[in-house]
């Protein structure tokens, strides 16, 4: 079974797609076999930055959105990508129609069922069942989207930006997804949470710094040493369905950074997970080897 991650956040425009797209293909660079789920409905990034807009193609590629509306087996709208090892559920935004998709709604509309339709579906998939990890890109809000994925979810890990409405939507965010560990998902564990867009001021970063750190020790959250950096190279790479990977060099701005986050996600998922082998039987037959050896 794969670890399942929940990239969440209240806020947008904090580099949460971003952060997304850019971990998923180092643990594939790396040799994991990891897909996105495209979960952000409204806005579809991660599939542009991936595949492009697949809902302006003739042939409408099908992804999450109709698999919500109409039904079927989410092995159906599992797409391999330029990228060798990782793989996206794209979200295709509007139907054959033209029409918007309402996946709000619709799941608004199940009622109870509504919340675990995702875990469901992702239980039952044999495709993900061979993966190493899948990362959920989440809507900027806490409704049944968010709250449905971080049901299906074993982490929930949270991109912030040096910036006050960033940093005040943290608690919000943590208070959410301890709600859902503790009233539909015990398994859920945080991650912790980065600094995806770091503000170039120094003075501002610094007091931002330093409140992120007071955070993590008040709510006993991880809070990584990897800061991103803020890069204009960023802003062009979803037009070339590109990633920092592929336009820099390792010691540059931006991919060294997101090289040096991403071992410290592995880093941080075997710490928790020797914590709960040694005192709960685990959840799955993952193993701590299995993430240093990429297997």
């Amino acid at each position: 079974m794969p670890r399942i991650i929940s990239v969440t956040g209240q806020k947008g425009g904090i580099g949460k797609t971003t952060a997304t797209v850019h971990i998923a293909a180092r643990l594939a660079d790396l040799g994991y076999k990891t897909c996105i789920i495209d979960f952000d409905t409204t806005q579809s990034n991660a599939t542009r930055c991936l595949l492009g807009p697949v809902w302006e193609e003739e042939n409408n590629l099908p992804g999450i959105c109709d698999l919500m509306a109409n039904g079927g087996e989410i092995d159906s709208v599992i797409y391999e990508t330029p990228r060798e090892n990782l793989y996206i559920i794209p979200s295709e935004k509007k139907d054959k129609r033209g029409a918007n998709y309402n996946i709000e709604a619709i799941l608004n509309q199940l009622g109870l069922e509504g919340f675990s339709l995702l875990k469901e579906l992702i239980d039952a998939s044999k495709k993900l069942e061979s993966m190493h990890f899948v990362l959920i890109d989440n809507a900027p809000s806490l409704g049944i989207t968010t709250v449905s994925a971080l049901i299906a979810s074993d982490y929930f890990l949270i991109p912030v930006q040096t910036a006050d409405l960033s940093m005040e939507s943290i608690g919000d965010t943590i208070t959410a997804a301890f709600k859902v560990k503790k009233l539909q998902n015990e398994y859920l564990e945080p991650l912790g949470f980065f600094v995806a867009s770091m503000d170039k001021r120094p003075k501002m970063a610094k007091k931002a710094i330093g409140e992120l750190m007071d955070l993590a020790v008040d709510s006993g959250i991880h809070f990584y040493e990897s800061i991103i950096p803020i890069s204009t190279k960023f802003a062009f790479l979803p037009r070339d369905r590109k990633t920092i990977y592929d336009v820099t060099k390792p010691s540059d701005r931006g991919h060294k950074e997101y090289i040096m986050l991403v071992d410290e996600i592995l880093e941080r998922i075997m710490e928790i997970e020797t914590v709960e082998t040694n005192t709960v039987p685990p959840k799955s037959n993952n193993t701590q080897t299995e993430i240093r050896a990429g297997v």
